[in-house]
């Protein structure tokens, strides 16, 4: 009798363990994103649909039982997950990050343009659980609003926020050893083209503008829109004063071709105004003011021109 009250708790003891690995796989497979379990060997324990699908891990991968962690991170190597480089040294690095038994949370792109934002988090007795989520429109989204805050919303150039930025970069190496020279460029007969078309014809223009800019200058350049009509260049990594003399010859070449606004060919011009750091300043402020001052000698000399800071 005695025995077979033993036995009966122990079935219940055994029923309630697998009730419980029930509800537990049952919780795991219904997770929002992926989740895997290790254990203190670091051997895969449980795995949900969700993140086989999201990992594109294919049948032959679990074929022979859960793989361990250190398969599993080889078997990425091997396909491009983590990028060019030696597999083994892949692996060994990302095991040795792992044995170090920190939570970690980080971002990871795959090769088919998803990001996967992932967590690993230690349990006691050893092992971890990681958990992975699709966040690829959230970072997206996070991209775009950052951009939209350091660019102009026409012409998608950087705004003044971050060519001031740029500028304070600029200045701060060239103060080390070097030169860099800052062009403030006004549109010349900018307003007509307003009064006479309409604004829409002028934003297309703005838009026209700026594409030529850009496709003038060096990608290590910055071509910044800071008023209406008023760009701005940052040209780092001068040997002398002439570069910024060759740029501006060349802008003021560019410029001297039509623009096509709609069914007009429209011909405007610039004035450039041009000043030079650590020569004619040392902060963004004295830079601006001696720029804007170059250019006031450009506009008030005929226009379509450039000049230096001068100061006398």
């Amino acid at each position: 009798m005695q025995l077979a009250k033993a036995i009966g708790r122990i079935g219940g003891v055994v029923d309630g363990m697998r009730d419980r690995m029930r509800l537990l796989e049952a919780v795991i497979e219904n997770f929002p994103g992926g989740i895997s379990l290790f254990d203190e060997s670091m051997n895969m324990v449980l795995c949900n649909r969700q993140q086989k699908i999201m990992l594109d891990y294919p049948d032959e991968l679990f074929a022979g039982g859960n793989p361990s962690l250190e398969t599993l991170v080889r078997f990425n190597a091997q396909r491009g997950e983590y990028g060019f480089g030696d597999v083994e040294e892949q692996v060994a690095e990302i095991m040795a990050v792992v044995a170090g038994g920190d939570s970690r949370v980080f971002d990871r792109p795959r090769p088919n343009g998803r990001i996967l934002e992932v967590r690993c988090v230690p349990v006691e007795g050893g092992g971890c659980i990681t958990t992975y989520f699709d966040v690829t429109e959230q970072r997206r989204t996070q991209a775009m609003i950052a951009h939209l805050a350091l660019h102009d919303a026409l012409t998608d150039l950087p705004n003044r926020k971050l060519f001031d930025d740029r500028l304070q970069t600029a200045i701060a190496a060239a103060k080390g050893k070097g030169l860099m020279a800052l062009h403030y460029i006004d549109v010349d007969n900018f307003k007509p083209v307003n009064d006479q078309l309409g604004h829409r014809a002028g934003d297309t223009l703005l838009v026209s503008l700026a594409e030529r800019l850009r496709g003038i200058v060096r990608h290590v350049d910055t071509v910044a829109r800071i008023g209406g009509d008023e760009f701005a260049i940052v040209q780092t990594g001068l040997r002398r004063p002439n570069d910024a003399a060759v740029l501006a010859r060349r802008i003021l070449g560019e410029f001297g071709k039509p623009f096509s606004v709609g069914s007009e060919d429209v011909k405007v011009g610039v004035s450039i105004g041009i000043a030079l750091a650590p020569k004619d300043g040392v902060s963004a402020h004295d830079m601006q003011v001696k720029a804007d001052n170059a250019l006031y000698r450009s506009k008030s000399s005929g226009r379509g021109r450039f000049s230096f800071f001068e100061a006398a």
